[in-house]
């Protein structure tokens, strides 16, 4: 039976503040209220945009709640627009996991796959500490 690996719910009420807080920036924007001065104005365009680019950057991480399945012998990667990722242990030349943003990096031969935010993944670490070599966290 496969375990999975679960996006950490607490980022999705962040996630709809910030989605409304930029619907409130971009009607702001729009009826051009009056500012005090010149200042305040450019302000509010680069929050703006930092906040549209902050959203964009933790929606890439929020549309998978369930990003990993696991069991013994294999990891499951899974992808909504595409064919699953299916790595075995021995594909896998180093792990790390980041406590800042709550970071896996899975890396490969080919290829190096990042996920943030997850949770339930003390048993995948005790399993990858037994089967990869080069284990970072």
């Amino acid at each position: 039976m496969k375990k999975k690996v679960y996006t950490n719910p607490a980022i999705y009420p962040v996630f709809i503040v910030g989605i409304v807080a930029a619907i409130i920036m971009f009607v702001r924007i729009i009826t051009k209220e009056d500012y005090i001065n010149l200042a305040q104005e450019i302000a509010t365009y680069v929050m703006t945009v930092a906040l549209t680019f902050s959203l964009y950057w933790i929606g890439r991480n929020v549309i998978k709640p369930i990003p990993i399945m696991y069991n013994h012998n294999e990891i499951t990667i899974i992808r909504y627009f595409g064919k699953n990722v299916v790595l075995n242990y021995r594909e896998i030349i180093k792990v790390e996991y980041y406590n800042r943003y709550m970071g896996l990096m899975i890396k490969t031969n080919d290829k190096k796959y990042k996920f943030n935010f997850v949770v339930k993944t003390k048993e995948l670490k005790d399993i990858l500490k037994k089967k990869v070599k080069d284990v970072n966290y």
